[in-house]
């Protein structure tokens, strides 16, 4: 998701999902693994292209728990079922149908149970990732499908578990409207696709009062107080393909995504 250029982390986002070669910063990360985690949140039609192309890119495929019932239903649906068997399928395995977890045990997928309640399926999941990744973990992009619609609770959670996360793991989570990842504390360079990205953004301080200067947005901060009781950058516009924050704490980074029709 993002790279460090000497005291400037430069942010790929949905150059991740789309990578262009014409451009080093936009061209997929040279070394670097891709992994696609999929929740338990139905994949919308228009994501699925997308999906498709994740799925054949990437050399890690998880299921976290009813997320495996997921991908059977989209399997069922369009005639995949046979070519989407996940390396695993992970977490306490109340949401996972029996009869998912039948079928995809008989086409040697693992399936692992951890009676852990203390630790979500969510990270449970990533933690699974981590003891299968060759590179360390800030080695490997993971995009997840689904975590930030349904039930607030589960949105919570899993922005919680990507600002715990964010130094050491490079995550994107691709939700029904929009493209999320973490920015940390400094200046960052977030490399915006007009064809997929915004107009519509937010920089959200999930973490704690911070103090915000921005450039490349409609409305600009300057050295700006931002925090969850206070002022926070809501519905602000992409102006420029090219967006600079510099942050006191880490913050979340949120736009809308457009993928191109299917």
């Amino acid at each position: 998701m993002s790279s460090d250029e000497g005291s400037e982390t430069v942010h790929r986002a949905s150059y991740l999902l789309y990578p262009d070669d014409g451009s080093e910063d936009t061209a997929w990360p040279r070394s670097t693994d891709l992994a696609l985690l999929v929740l338990n949140e139905p994949i919308p039609q228009h994501n699925r292209t997308l999906f498709s192309s994740i799925w054949t890119r990437a050399t890690h495929r998880i299921c976290i728990d009813g997320g495996a019932n997921q991908l059977y239903s989209l399997g069922t649906s369009d005639n995949t079922l046979h070519t989407r068997i996940p390396d695993a399928i992970i977490g306490d395995l109340d949401s996972l149908l029996p009869h998912v977890q039948k079928y995809y045990e008989n086409h040697n997928a693992v399936v692992q149970k951890y009676h852990d309640q203390d630790s979500t399926d969510f990270m449970k999941g990533l933690a699974y990732l981590d003891s299968k990744l060759e590179r360390q973990s800030n080695n490997c992009v993971t995009v997840v499908f689904g975590g930030l619609g349904g039930r607030l609770d589960h949105t919570l959670h899993t922005l919680k578990v990507l600002f715990n996360s964010h130094t050491h793991r490079n995550v994107v989570v691709v939700s029904d409207d929009n493209l999320t990842f973490v920015v940390p504390k400094g200046r960052s360079r977030i490399l915006a696709n007009s064809q997929v990205d915004g107009p519509a953004c937010g920089i959200l301080p999930l973490a704690g009062q911070t103090v915000l200067t921005t450039s490349g947005l409609r409305w600009n901060m300057h050295e700006q107080v931002s925090s969850f009781e206070g002022l926070m950058s809501t519905s602000n516009i992409i102006d420029r393909p090219c967006i600079t924050i510099d942050t006191t704490a880490p913050v979340a980074w949120t736009a809308q995504f457009r993928p191109p029709p299917n």
